[in-house]
């Protein structure tokens, strides 16, 4: 289209990336002037002709300032900007050799390939420069979008010889927006605080995956999360490092993050001469990433009991470690909790390895309460404070929860057990916002429990504390202490238990001096263990009889506890001592009668001289129970012996017959004297 200038006008425009051209010539001067005045006419025609149409939006023609001029065909034409839209963006010829009548026509955007985008760079990039630069930038339009190939190449010959330094600026332009053009991104999530916090890291990357710069870009999270500025938009620039945006979980689930990026477009003008011009910023879906977050945690504890068998009167321990109960729970640093211990005994062998398990969202205080229902309530109570995972504490039962005296164990305390809690009340404000109920140990666990074992006592006598040789030996064993049940008990290896000991032994011991008789004094039983075996001291005999409460007879006879007659006879002059012993086991301490007990030994004499007779030698009074010996030193060992009121009565007849003995032989001598008297008496 010819426009109305004093001189015919002409741009050439192309595919590519050329700019646009003008030329003019002197010579056709009078043909412009014929041309010019055709179209006015035309013009002046159209005006009266069509009074209703409006008049065309138009782009102002570019100056100097936007464009070099180079002589084509003996015509003045320009490259660089052709002209500019009343928004100020440029627009560059496409079409070599064509006029144009700067009319604004439709619009058709690029499709957004390589080309495409970075040409948009291109024009973003260099919105403001100088004439020669966009000259360069006119001839990068018409070599890559141009429409006119020849013409196009017949054009830039001239410019090539004319601006060199131009076409050598246009090649380095280009070369420049190579992997300048965004063409994805790359997100991921990388963990500050395992799942309750972390960042996002966003790189937007050209077609060869490199992270470029300078790109706006979008990030949403959809889920259990935000950004710590506040939201869950977050929108930035790119870099080459990339861009790091901080979350933290507001709940429990997945969160997924989804990136967009901008890229710029391009659009094409239908007109008498199209031209090419940057259309706008467009937005397009990037990478996203999910993954899982968890605000809350669950702390807990895992516990072993100091020691697993105690005796009567024992302190209680318990060795407490803290964690978390569940794989995704993580400790917030430095975050404090308070925790609970409650200690339950007396429970039998029924009980052992019958754990009880804290229901669903079942709370500290109802759980016990649940225990309570079942018999369980707790006799001691322990707490312990962590603030990490890992951290130790040696607990001690004490009699109040939050105060009293140290917790001992008793006779019947048994089998005992913990149970640990953290309840969510009992915490800080700020620990609460990270709990969302109370968590609860199991009742029964096989490291939280123990045993306390009982304390036997042990009554015994022999039958006769004197005796002459060939007597028989006996003893009376009354024993009280030991569970109802034992000896039944098969123990629980999980709970480290051992089985019942099922049986007690009775030994019995002589000692003197085989040689002398009259020397058996100097090896009357002293100390309470049994002595070595040697010339003077000799173990004669030992049964093994039930381990369990009970009156036992020993020797004449009695069965022992595999049905076999005992019988024990004095064969020679000495001490003979009965010691009964239970070496103990997980529910009983140990447990012996005294080597020296003198209600357990019996004095056998030497028989008398036939020509001198015996007189009946006092009998030995013993001495009042002394307290049992122990082959442990743990246990504390039981009193054995006989009733003080039973020695009173043996002492009191003792004394009763050696007077009546001595009344006998007063009235024998006086029977003597009246015999031989009377023999005497004359016969009349």
């Amino acid at each position: 289209m010819i426009v109305a200038y004093p001189h015919t006008v002409q741009y050439a425009g192309k595919r590519t990336r050329k700019g646009r051209m003008m030329i003019t010539t002197w010579r056709q001067r009078g043909m412009a002037i014929v041309a010019m005045l055709t179209g006015l006419i035309i013009m002046v025609g159209v005006v009266f002709g069509s009074a209703n149409t409006a008049y065309a939006a138009t782009l102002t023609p570019a100056d100097e300032r936007y464009h070099v001029a180079f002589p084509y065909n003996d015509m003045e034409y320009y490259v660089g900007v052709a002209g500019l839209d009343a928004s100020g963006n440029k627009y560059y010829c496409i079409e070599a050799g064509k006029l144009s009548d700067y009319v604004i026509g439709p619009t058709t955007v690029l499709a957004s390939d390589e080309n495409a985008r970075r040409m948009a760079w291109i024009l973003d990039r260099y919105r403001d420069t100088d004439a020669a630069t966009h000259a360069a930038i006119g001839i990068i339009v018409q070599d890559h979008f141009g429409r006119d190939r020849d013409e196009w190449a017949r054009q830039m010959a001239v410019i090539q010889g004319r601006y060199p330094e131009i076409v050598a600026k246009a090649a380095r332009i280009w070369d420049q927006s190579a992997g300048k053009t965004p063409a994805g991104t790359t997100v991921e999530r990388t963990d500050a605080e395992a799942l309750r916090s972390g960042s996002i890291s966003v790189k937007v990357v050209n077609r060869a995956g490199d992270a470029i710069a300078g790109v706006p870009f979008t990030v949403t999270l959809q889920g259990a999360a935000r950004f710590v500025q506040g939201g869950n938009t977050f929108s930035g620039v790119s870099t080459s490092a990339g861009s790091s945006i901080a979350w933290e979980a507001t709940g429990a689930g997945e969160v997924t993050a989804n990136t967009t990026y901008e890229y710029g477009r391009m659009h094409v003008m239908d007109s008498t001469q199209d031209m090419l011009a940057f259309d706008s910023m467009a937005s397009t879906g990037g990478a996203s990433t999910t993954f899982r977050v968890r605000k809350d945690f669950v702390p807990a504890v895992s516990t072993k009991v100091s020691e697993k068998v105690l005796d009567v009167a024992s302190p209680v321990f318990d060795d407490v470690t803290s964690g978390v109960a569940d794989a995704d729970s993580y400790w917030v640093p430095d975050l404090e909790l308070q925790a609970r211990g409650y200690y339950f005994d007396g429970l039998d062998t029924g009980d052992v390895g019958n754990v009880i398990t804290p229901n669903a969202q079942e709370s500290a205080d109802a759980f016990l309460a649940r225990l309570a229902t079942l018999g369980y309530e707790p006799v001691a109570y322990g707490k312990a404070s962590f603030t990490g995972v890992g951290q130790q504490a040696r607990v001690q039962a004490m009699t109040k929860p939050d105060d009293g005296a140290a917790y001992r164990t008793k006779q019947n305390s048994g089998f005992g057990t913990w149970v640990w809690v953290f309840r969510r009340s009992e915490q800080s404000k700020q620990a609460q916002e990270y709990l969302i109920g109370d968590w609860i140990s199991p009742f029964m666990e096989a490291t939280e429990s123990n045993t306390s074992r009982r304390k036997l006592e042990v009554m015994s006598t022999v039958t006769e504390h004197s005796a002459d040789i060939g007597a028989e030996l006996s003893d009376t064993i009354t024993v009280s202490g030991f569970p109802a049940d034992h000896g039944q008990y098969a123990g629980n290896e999980e709970y480290e238990f051992a089985a019942d000991r099922p049986y007690a032994t009775v030994s019995v011991w002589w000692s003197g001096d085989p040689d002398n008789p009259s020397n058996d004094e100097a090896y009357k039983p002293s100390g309470g263990e049994v002595p070595t075996e040697d010339d003077n001291h000799r173990l004669l005999a030992t049964w093994e009889i039930p381990a369990m409460n009970g009156t036992f007879k020993i020797g004449a006879g009695a069965l022992d506890a595999h049905g076999a007659p005992m019988y024990l006879t004095a064969e020679r002059p000495g001490w003979y001592v009965f010691v009964w012993r239970f070496e103990g086991d997980d529910r009983v301490s140990p447990a012996s009668s005294r080597y020296d007990d003198a209600w357990e030994r019996v004095r056998v004499l030497p028989p008398c001289e036939s020509e001198k007779p015996c007189e009946p030698e006092k009998p030995e009074t013993p001495p009042a129970p002394a307290e049992a010996t122990t082959p442990n030193p743990r246990p504390s060992l039981p009193v054995t012996g006989g009733d003080v009121s039973l020695a009173s009565v043996l002492a009191v007849s003792a004394l009763a017959i050696g007077a009546i003995l001595s009344i006998v032989v007063r009235w024998r001598r006086r029977y003597d004297r009246f015999k031989h008297w009377t023999m005497r008496w004359p016969i009349r």
